[in-house]
């Protein structure tokens, strides 16, 4: 499993749940993150690139904020980023072990598949969002409402271009494995084998859209562990316990083009408000002078590191964030309003999702100003009572996991 902490730790839950029902797991995640599995005792291999110092690469700072030229350049170099590592990597865990089943997400699939191939193993999919073929959601999270053979022709087109783009290096895969080459996008040769691709988001937010193959892609929630939260810093806890529930702002793993500018505009819109700000700069990195210098303290915290959302967010009274599904299910477990601020991926769909059911804005434009900023706050936060009813309406995560572990466990053969 590759990507960002949102990305990585459903799978997280999923290997720590079949860890403890007795299952040999191992988890191939990104060198970076392998604490998230670890930490449940579960044995750990490094899988491709440090996913943190990627997104903080020239080359992906120019795909997400550059010109078109600058884009296409870095989409080029960007395209075989870490085939070869990830080849390397999941090639040595899964010929030492040969599993039963191999689980990937969707960024992946085209190593898992061909390695599980050539060792008779199952594959299973792992989907953060609706990314196969129906009649509401457009392919890349585009905006929904066209008729349904409109969307479902997008569906198609978009698989022949990325089966185009891609042939040649699975196959090239494939015949070093001494397999025959694939002639079909995944998606269709997973259908032909009636592979199973877990869908872990919630209903509440997204029920399954029609012209979905519900049989085979089972709805089961979004993934996640105890909601018991840890206890906070002694320190925070004395700042969230001196005045009003702040509002939250939380950068994530999305690098920032001027992170120094983003945390004074996010700074003056809450101030204007009246309100106190809390601040995770997530994977950004910034010298304390410059949050010192904007008169942190009473009004505006700044955190670094990794932020326990189940532990914070209850404390706060309005979640701004960038609108991934991990911290969409923990901002409504919170039962909080949220302001999705989104960069890519499958950040505008949930976005929407949440202004669908009244939980939450979507704060649109490639550069919103302070005053937008506090006015999709002030809208959020009179949704309090909304984000609730849809975080009580949730699947409860350790069930949603335990769905999870059962699909996993019913394409382990009986014998081999």
């Amino acid at each position: 499993m590759s990507g960002t902490r949102g990305d990585v730790q459903p799978a997280a839950h999923l290997a720590a749940a079949l860890h403890s029902r007795g299952h040999d797991v191992v988890a191939a995640l990104p060198p970076n993150l392998l604490s998230l599995a670890s930490d449940h005792g579960v044995p750990v291999e490094p899988f491709g690139y440090d996913t943190r110092a990627h997104l903080a690469s020239d080359a992906v700072r120019r795909g997400a904020h550059g010109s078109v030229i600058d884009r296409v350049r870095s989409a080029g170099e960007l395209w075989n980023l870490g085939w070869s590592e990830m080849v390397a990597d999941l090639s040595a865990v899964v010929h030492r072990d040969r599993p039963d089943v191999v689980v990937t997400g969707i960024t992946t699939e085209q190593v898992a598949a061909p390695l599980a191939d050539s060792v008779r193993a199952a594959v299973v999919g792992l989907h953060h969002a609706p990314v196969r073929t129906n009649d509401v959601h457009l392919p890349g999270f585009g905006a929904d409402g066209l008729p349904a053979p409109v969307t479902r022709a997008a569906w198609s087109v978009h698989e022949t271009v990325l089966w185009t783009a891609t042939r040649r290096r699975e196959n090239r895969l494939r015949a070093g494995l001494g397999l025959p080459s694939a002639r079909r996008p995944v998606p269709y040769r997973f259908a032909d084998a009636g592979a199973v691709e877990i869908q872990a988001y919630d209903p509440a937010l997204c029920p399954p859209p029609a012209g979905f193959d519900r049989a085979r892609r089972p709805l089961v929630g979004f993934l996640g562990g105890a909601p018991a939260a840890a206890p906070l810093p002694s320190d925070l806890e004395a700042w969230l316990g001196a005045g009003d529930p702040p509002v939250h702002i939380g950068f994530g793993s999305m690098p920032l083009r001027a992170a120094e500018r983003s945390l004074r505009r996010v700074t003056e819109a809450v101030r204007s408000l009246g309100l106190r700000a809390l601040v995770a700069l997530g994977w950004n990195d910034l010298d304390s002078d410059v949050y010192q210098s904007l008169g942190a303290g009473a009004d505006v915290r700044v955190l670094t590191g990794h932020v326990d959302h189940a532990a914070v967010f209850p404390r706060c009274s309005v979640v701004v964030h960038h609108g991934g599904a991990g911290t969409t299910a923990a901002v409504l477990r919170a039962g909080r309003p949220a302001v999705v601020r989104p960069v890519s991926a499958d950040q505008p769909f949930w976005g929407r999702r949440l202004e669908d059911v009244g939980a939450g804005v979507m704060l649109r434009g490639d550069d919103p100003t302070p005053a937008a900023l506090a006015a999709a706050i002030e809208s959020a936060a009179a949704r309090s009572d909304a984000a609730r009813r849809v975080g009580d309406a949730l699947v409860d995560p350790e069930d949603a996991v335990a769905r999870a572990a059962d699909l996993v466990e019913s394409r382990i053969p009986v014998a081999r």
